[in-house]
């Protein structure tokens, strides 16, 4: 669909018989991006209560009704999920503009122009191969994170369209964060992470996303929507209202980017903007801030990754920097350290116990070649299970009304990115099961050093009257 020369107002209305206007279809301001956008995958994203479905099946209309004889899909995962969403609607919606008509036994809708809408499911794999050989225009994924990213692939690769013509294909979804497709979507469509010896033709460019909240729905109820969120486990009622992408077979399912407080307010939590102040100073300013390394090496394909910690007078941590390395040799690494240390108060760099360990026929170990290139070590625990219980200590404890352990987003994407996506060892839950944890490892690596806080030198002394009272000493002569 190409761009008119104005915007328009999207509205779509029909004159009644006593020359009233009946409007079918309004959108709202955070949802005309989505019917003007060109990109060929879009992926319409946010909490529940945003209108996404209601969205999705105008927009496949509102094309339909431009376009003669453009032909459109809608699919979902489940037939059942299909019957109690766009099935309800679409007939009532269809007898009100009064062009076209719902056909129930074959779910699909004709327009006078010759265009249609056929609205489906894939509930398995051999559904799935219905659509090898169809051909589409448009086709339209809702809620996408059930769908798997072969389904996603194989169905979309229906979308061709003649040379030329008068649009181009698209395929459009929406989704909320939540589901066994979450971690594929947010690497497509979010991240544009995507391993690319296995998938060679990505372009990100090609997949855009725009996400929308609750707040954003002037006809939803917020409060009321709340309440009947408070009996759902807690990693649903973050995903379906906070937007937050949440595993539930995530071992970290305590990662909390935001909060809702109890007055209601959503504030950042274990992930913050921007590095926090101390006293209207940054911590890169303080000169008695403690600041430590935590290392995980690799080579290739695992990465060597160094976080830097900056520790508060109260015990509070923060991560303010990641740098992440493949295929580089460790004394680089450990001369990049260095200068990416300078002017702070590093106290000690905790590391990957492996790292001590010589192999082969090479003269020195990792360590030895930290060491001997400015990066003193202190070797961490090899244990999957303790990794993750300090982690968890550091993410659940409270100081001062806020978590000990809060990551700078913009300065470690990685280690945002990856927390959620870590799984449980399914042989032994308290395990971190094997994936991208290499940035999360090396948190844990400096959770398990129990590192004292800073010391603020312009706080006041206890004053000698607060003192507890020492027992007198007895000089024996």
């Amino acid at each position: 669909m190409t761009r008119p020369a104005e915007e328009p107002s999207w509205k779509l209305q029909v004159t009644l018989e006593n020359g009233e206007l009946d409007t079918i279809y309004e959108p709202q301001d955070y949802q005309k991006p989505f019917h003007l956008c060109n990109t060929p995958n879009l992926l319409a994203l946010g909490t529940r209560g945003t209108g996404k479905s209601h969205m999705l099946r105008f927009d496949a209309i509102l094309r339909c009704l431009l376009f003669p004889g453009f032909r459109a899909l809608i699919i979902r995962r489940k037939l059942t999920d299909l019957r109690k969403s766009h099935l309800m609607f679409i007939g009532a919606e269809m007898k009100r503009l009064g062009i076209g008509y719902y056909r129930e036994t074959t779910m699909d809708v004709k327009f006078e122009n010759g265009s249609i809408i056929q609205f489906s499911h894939c509930e398995s794999d051999k559904d799935m191969d219905n659509y090898l050989s169809s051909q589409w225009d448009y086709i339209g994924f809702d809620e996408l994170s059930t769908f798997t990213l072969e389904q996603f692939l194989k169905i979309s690769a229906a979308v061709r369209t003649v040379v030329g013509g008068a649009f181009v294909g698209l395929v459009r979804a929406c989704s909320n964060p939540l589901g066994p497709g979450a971690a594929w979507m947010k690497q497509w469509f979010i991240d544009h992470d995507v391993d690319y010896a296995e998938f060679p033709d990505y372009n990100p460019d090609d997949f855009e996303m725009q996400f929308s909240t609750l707040d954003q729905n002037r006809f939803v109820d917020r409060k009321d929507y709340e309440k009947r969120l408070k009996n759902l486990p807690e990693h649903v009622r973050r995903a379906w209202l906070l937007g937050e992408f949440v595993d539930e077979g995530s071992y970290f399912s305590d990662f909390r980017q935001m909060m809702q407080k109890p007055d209601g307010e959503i504030v950042p939590w274990h992930v913050t903007k921007t590095l926090p102040t101390w006293k209207g100073q940054y911590l890169s300013e303080l000169s008695w801030i403690r600041v430590y390394r935590a290392v995980d090496w690799g080579y290739f394909p695992d990465p060597a990754v160094c976080l830097w910690i900056a520790v508060l007078s109260n015990g509070r941590a923060i991560v303010f920097k990641e740098k992440t390395w493949r295929r580089t040799l460790a004394t680089d690494v450990a001369a990049e350290i260095k200068q990416l240390s300078e002017g702070m108060n590093i106290c000690e760099t905790f590391v990957d116990p492996t790292m001590f360990i010589k192999t082969g026929n090479a003269p020195y170990s990792i360590a030895e070649l930290f060491e001997q290139n400015g990066v003193p070590c202190t070797p961490g625990q090899n244990d999957r299970e303790l990794y993750g219980y300090a982690v968890h200590h550091y993410l659940n404890t409270i100081i001062d009304e806020e978590p000990q352990v809060q990551i700078v987003g913009p300065a470690c994407p990685q280690l945002v990115k990856t927390f959620p996506l870590l799984q449980m060892d399914p042989k032994d839950p308290r395990k971190i099961a094997d994936g991208p944890d290499h940035w999360v490892i090396s948190l844990a690596h400096f959770c398990m050093g129990q590192v004292p806080p800073s010391h603020d030198p312009v706080s006041e002394p206890t004053r000698r009257w607060m003192q507890p009272k020492q027992k007198p000493r007895h000089i024996i002569g």
